[in-house]
């Protein structure tokens, strides 16, 4: 039977007034009334019984995830219907009739008998009762209507739905005057930040639809049907998108209570509200576990949403015989003016009377499609004070870096005008840059084959506090002290570049311009002859206060065009260079300060490039091997010069003899480049050959090595100019590898006749990455199986990596948030960087010991359960760690375990171990030791 009822304030009514209408039309509007007869504008049906049963609201009735609706496999598990099992007959004319009359709600009920009490206007639904209205149905053995006490009852297991939303409850008493009702052995659920929590017991539903009251009621978020854990509360309210609350409670685990609680209180409220920040700390920061212990109480504080745009936050945080720190952060980002950024200052108090200050300010702004701003201020007014408190390992060799850039795009080019502050925690040194403009032009082409490509740039570096060797000082008693020295220093320059390309012609030029001045104390020492005897000679030191130089420089030369393009290609180039190594006009402290110039003189290169092949059969998979050679040759020759007396004194370090010929120089260098690439096989029933993939197995670069022709004519000397050699191996079976390899070639200075042939390893530097998938890729090319894929994550959330401190540094307590507690089910893999220093021995010189460092990132999950994760640097010449941070993880299903140990390069450590609620990270119970190497 379908019932149409007019919607609140609608002067629509039925036409038909026979009796028997007229008896179905009350029947119909006192059950109307009684099951959703609430405020105007409220949903009908039975939604307004439980709170969140309202269209468009949401409480996750019999949902396992936030917004998802209950799987059939699960919802076996929970005993719970996803639909019901009944459904209504198929309508005829006249209820389809009735069913398209506007203005109406419709109330469809079905039941084996419906019995109606016209005497006392009560009526009773009985067998398989089955109603719905707007969407929300009801299943029911038994419904009944009393209008005179406005008391209505379901019963037989009801079943309500919504959509995704399922209440299954025992019985249901609802009084419609006062719209309240109890639901008796219910099972529902909630939503309380990122879980879903389960209720089952006697659930009370208030007037407004919006909260939910339970008592002597079980509380959970596992959605087995046997619990893991569960909370045992007598008295529980629920507002929806507000808060949920429980008192007092009890944890259970299975069926053993292990702690009580006077309350837990969740904040659910969607969005960004105002409130009080959550403190976090632990048991052991309540109750110490030894009288050494340290504790600390950290996030203390007010969050305040000023606006939609903005929002303050003020936070303290307290280390027992440590620090204490607090200061505010704001938010803001302003959608309309496509601007955002953060600010954030904080000041820290040492318990030894030392105290620091932290600015940082990030903003990014931009006006229009071709105009932007971005720029990060970060200041530390006592970098010590942050040092001694850093647990963090890469924070005790960090820089506070700030930087600024305005970038504007026109028709003709790009501006930009930025610069960068760079602050050393390590001395207290800076080094800033400002301002730094770069000017690029687009290409102008002046004719058809003429084009002209301008670049300009003005840089001002400024360094700070630099740490200098202490000066020495006698004082009046006659006693020796030091005088802590820094120094500071100016550098100013300015560059033009204006090329020119004349058909298949290259014209370079380039003007620069350098002013440094520097605060710095300067100390020289030569050897002199001496005033007695003048064959003998004396150390002469000399002191200055600081020093000056101001350079100009221009650079010119022809590219001609490329002979031989596809087979040797062959550059030949004509340019103009200096006479000397140095710019071309120079002043400074040796000039007087007056300006001196060198002269120009031509210079001859001829460079070739040419790619050269090779093939080979393959084997396992590879179908065949390439092997590409491609050298890199360059001969140029510069002649002879002589440069004038004043400019060779002003170039010439104190104690050495000015020169004023420049020999020629006619050199050869060498470099090479090979690859080895390799193809596979097309797979089976491949005619076109596009399975086929290309494998580069090895490329080798090579540094290039020199040979000056005119130095060999010199005598006692050579004509090898190139004192190291450098080969870089790079390959695609092993995911990121890079080695690199330094050698030293000579035994002596390179281009003497002393020095000796004797290559002797200086430098290593490798990295890679090693997986399972790794060692079955190299397997498959020897044909001893195919590669797979990485095992599946079965994430639950996000990966994680989370490291336990705040941005300054500091210990947290809380290691994961709701959406950081995921623990994946990852493969294993081991990211390993390895390098080699190494001095060569010099006899009769103290040896300078090889210094070796192996630093490593390595995670995997050893069962289903457990996750590891490893960060380490290793100093193999010392055989001790650096630093490193051990992370271990343990699943249990709704709980997690954490064990955390990091120790950084000043021997400062921390040790964290946890086990926590996951669904309500905030439960846990954990304990915390830091300690900080003075």
């Amino acid at each position: 039977m379908a019932i149409a009822r007019p919607l609140p304030g609608s002067s629509r009514h039925s036409s038909a007034r026979g009796a028997a209408w007229g008896a179905a039309v009350t029947l119909a509007l006192i059950f109307v009334r009684g099951v959703a007869g609430q405020q105007p504008g409220q949903a009908g049906g039975l939604g307004g019984l439980v709170p969140g049963l309202q269209p468009g609201q949401g409480m996750n009735i019999g949902q396992v995830g936030p917004g998802q609706p209950l799987d059939t496999a699960t919802a076996r598990l929970l005993g719970l219907p996803t639909a019901p099992t009944r459904t209504f007959p198929e309508a005829d004319s006249v209820l389809t009739e009735l069913l398209k009359r506007t203005g109406y709600k419709i109330t469809r009920y079905k039941a084996d008998s419906a019995t109606y009490y016209a005497d006392d206007r009560r009526m009773r639904l009985t067998g398989e009762a089955l109603t719905e209205r707007e969407g929300v149905k009801l299943e029911a053995d038994t419904v009944r209507y009393q209008e005179t006490s406005c008391l209505l009852e379901a019963g037989g297991e009801p079943h309500l739905f919504e959509k995704s939303q399922i209440l299954v409850g025992g019985t249901i008493e609802y009084n419609t005057c006062t719209s309240r009702g109890i639901i008796k052995n219910a099972f529902t659920s909630f939503s309380a930040g990122e879980a879903n929590w389960f209720v089952r017991g006697n659930v009370v539903a208030d007037s407004n639809a919006t909260k939910l009251y339970a008592a002597s009621s079980d509380i959970t978020s596992c959605e087995l049907p046997t619990p893991h854990y569960h909370f045992q509360a007598r008295q529980v309210k629920w507002v929806s998108k507000q808060s949920f609350v429980a008192r007092p409670i009890v944890l259970y685990v299975r069926d053993v209570p292990i702690l009580w609680l006077p309350f837990i209180y969740q904040d659910i409220r969607p969005g960004r509200h105002s409130g009080i920040l959550v403190p976090q700390f632990g048991f052991s920061d309540i109750v110490r576990p030894s009288r050494s212990y340290q504790r600390q109480i950290s996030n203390v504080g007010y969050y305040w949403a000023t606006n939609d745009y903005m929002d303050l936050t003020f936070r303290l945080d307290w280390f027992s015989s440590r620090y204490v720190q607090f200061g505010t952060s704001m938010q803001y980002n302003v959608l309309d003016r496509f601007m955002g950024g953060t600010f954030e200052i904080s000041r820290q108090l040492e318990s030894g009377g030392g105290s620091g200050t932290n600015l940082r300010w990030d903003h990014h702004q931009q006006f229009n499609l071709s105009t932007n701003l971005t720029f990060s201020i970060n200041y530390v007014s006592n970098s010590v004070v942050v040092l001694q408190n850093a647990l963090n390992p890469l924070q005790n060799t960090q820089q506070v870096n700030s930087s600024l850039s305005f970038q504007k795009r026109f028709r003709w080019g790009l501006l930009n005008v930025g610069g960068n502050r760079r602050q050393s925690l390590s001395d207290g040194s800076s080094s800033t840059e400002l301002p730094a403009l770069t000017i690029s032009p687009k290409p102008i082409d002046i004719g058809r084959h003429v084009t002209w490509s301008p670049n300009l740039s003005l840089t001002n570096d400024l360094t700070a506090s630099t740490p200098l060797t202490s000066l020495l000082i006698t004082q009046p008693n006659g006693l020796i002290d030091t005088v802590p020295q820094v120094g500071s220093s100016r550098n100013t320059s300015f560059t033009l570049q204006t090329p020119f390309r004349f058909g298949g012609f290259s014209w370079q030029n380039s003007v620069a311009f350098v002013d440094r001045t520097t605060t710095q104390r300067q100390a020289l020492s030569f050897l002199a002859p001496g005033l007695v005897d003048p064959a003998d000679s004396v150390t002469v030191s000399q002191f200055f206060p600081g020093d000056f130089a101001t350079t100009f420089d221009w650079q010119t030369g022809i590219n001609l065009p490329i002979l031989f393009q596809r087979s040797w290609r062959i550059i030949p180039s004509v340019g103009i260079t200096n006479k000397t190594g140095q710019t071309f006009a120079i002043r400074n402290r040796q000039s007087g300060g007056a300006w001196v110039i060198q002269g120009k003189k031509l210079n001859f290169s001829l460079s070739s490039t040419p790619t050269l092949f090779a093939f080979y059969p393959g084997f396992g998979p590879l179908a065949r091997i390439r092997h590409t050679f491609a050298p890199l040759i360059q001969f140029s020759y510069s002649p002879a010069a002589s440069i004038s007396q004043d400019f060779a004194n002003a170039i010439t370090p104190p104690g050495q003899i000015p020169q004023l010929r420049i020999p020629p120089t006619q050199t050869l260098s060498i470099g090479l480049n090979n690859t080895f690439e390799g193809k596979t096989k097309p797979q089976p029933g491949d005619t076109t050959g596009n399975t086929a993939k290309k494998i580069k197995l090895l490329s080798i670069s090579t540094s290039a090595l020199t040979y000056d022709f005119e130095q060999a004519k010199e005598p006692g000397k050579t004509g090898w100019t190139s004192q190291t050699i450098s080969n870089s191996f790079l390959t695609d079976l092993l995911p990121g590898f890079n080695l690199r390899i330094t050698h030293d070639l000579w035994r002596g200075v390179v281009g003497t006749d002393t020095a000796k042939f004797e290559p002797f390893l200086t430098s290593l530097q490798t990295n890679f990455t090693l997986t399972g998938n790794t060692f079955r890729a190299i397997g498959s090319l020897f044909g001893l199986g195919g590669g797979g894929g990485p095992r599946s994550s079965g994430q639950r959330g996000q990966d994680l990596g989370q490291q336990p401190y705040d941005a300054q540094g500091g210990r947290q307590t809380t290691f994961f948030s709701a959406n950081q507690v995921s623990l994946p089910n990852r493969p294993f893999s081991i990211n390993l960087n390895y390098t080699l220093s190494r001095t060569r021995p010099i006899p009769g010189q103290l040896e300078v010991p090889s210094q070796k460092n192996l630093n490593f990132t390595t995670g995997l999950s050893p069962t289903r359960f457990w996750t590891l994760q490893w960060n380490a640097q290793y100093n193999l010449t010392l055989s001790r760690f650096e630093s490193q941070t051990v992370a271990l993880q343990r699943d249990l299903h709704d709980w997690r375990a954490q064990f955390n140990f990091t120790r950084n390069a000043s021997g400062s450590f921390a040790v964290y171990f946890s086990i926590f609620l996951i669904d309500l990270p905030d439960l846990k119970f954990d304990y915390n030791q830091a300690t900080f190497n003075q």
